[in-house]
């Protein structure tokens, strides 16, 4: 194995901060994809452990991040199916 020369101070920086953003990186793609996959009620658990400036962060990230007439939209959408389910018959 070849000795490696010690980094300058320019490069120590540039290597931690290479090393930092890797690590952001893995952790962003890896909460992604947990909340694409993890059931729901796993969901709901882990999030219930954090405080609640946790919990408003995290809030405030997620609605500025997207279009609330969406998730609006959407939550619309889920109570019209809802409300249609149960009026329904139970013979239907």
């Amino acid at each position: 194995m070849p000795d490696q020369q010690p980094l300058s101070e320019s490069q120590a920086r540039a290597h931690a901060r290479a090393w930092l953003t890797k690590q952001h990186s893995d952790a962003h793609e890896l909460v992604v994809t947990l909340l694409h996959y993890v059931p729901e009620p796993d969901r709901t658990r882990a999030l219930s452990q954090l405080t609640t400036g946790e919990l408003r962060r995290v809030a405030r990230l997620l609605a500025d991040a997207t279009d609330l007439r969406q998730v609006a939209r959407a939550i619309v959408a889920d109570l019209q199916r809802h409300l249609s389910a149960q009026q329904r018959p139970n013979g239907s």
